[in-house]
């Protein structure tokens, strides 16, 4: 049986960021960015990795020519992405419109950037578009297509009624508001509404 620091230590979940920094150098503030990231119980964080300039990055659409750092970390405190930027311009001096942090398993973050090379961007590749394909053929809908091409065949199904269906055998009659009795009376005016005495 397990005693309960082994089960506390195997329910420990740990976070992990990919921190981004532009146009800064991290490197030089390695420990302030360390002492910063213990606020949320800092596990590990890998060196800075620089990758070749860029004419412009997705994560920092306004800043044209970007040198970018990437980092990785493992938190053990439960946190987000906005915490962690915050905190890093706080206690690092870094200037929050140069940091993105993006939990590493981010769906978008995998499609774009290759495992094995961290500076190799995923291309997008057009795929075929269903809408440009032309429709399959469909045996059913043909025989219903050929089925109602004609006129007469259309109006030979709506004139042809069950009289099995219908009550007695016979096609009901229909009534419109002209067979009903017609009274004496008008509606208008024929009537005097009564007129309650008033109360002294």
């Amino acid at each position: 049986m397990k005693n309960f620091l082994n089960y506390l230590e195997q329910s420990q979940k740990t976070y992990e960021f990919r921190i981004k920094i532009a146009n800064t150098d991290p490197a030089e503030k390695f420990t302030a960015l360390e002492s910063a990231l213990n606020a949320y119980g800092l596990e590990s964080l890998s060196k800075p990795k620089r990758l070749p300039l860029k004419e412009s990055d997705v994560d920092f659409p306004n800043h044209g020519t970007v040198e970018l750092h990437l980092m990785d970390a493992v938190l053990t405190y439960p946190c987000n992405e906005y915490q962690i930027r915050t905190i890093i311009a706080e206690r690092a001096g870094i200037a929050q419109a140069n940091i993105v942090v993006v939990p590493k398993n981010h769906p978008e973050e995998q499609r774009r950037w290759n495992e094995n090379d961290t500076s190799d961007i995923k291309e997008y590749k057009k795929g075929e578009a269903v809408l440009d394909k032309p429709y399959e053929d469909n045996p059913e809908a043909k025989k219903a297509g050929d089925a109602y091409a004609s006129f007469n065949s259309i109006l030979k199904e709506l004139t042809e009624i069950k009289l099995a269906e219908a009550e007695g055998g016979k096609t009901p009659e229909a009534k419109t508001t002209n067979d009903l009795p017609v009274g004496e009376k008008s509606p208008v005016g024929s009537n005097q509404n009564k007129i309650p005495k008033a109360k002294k």
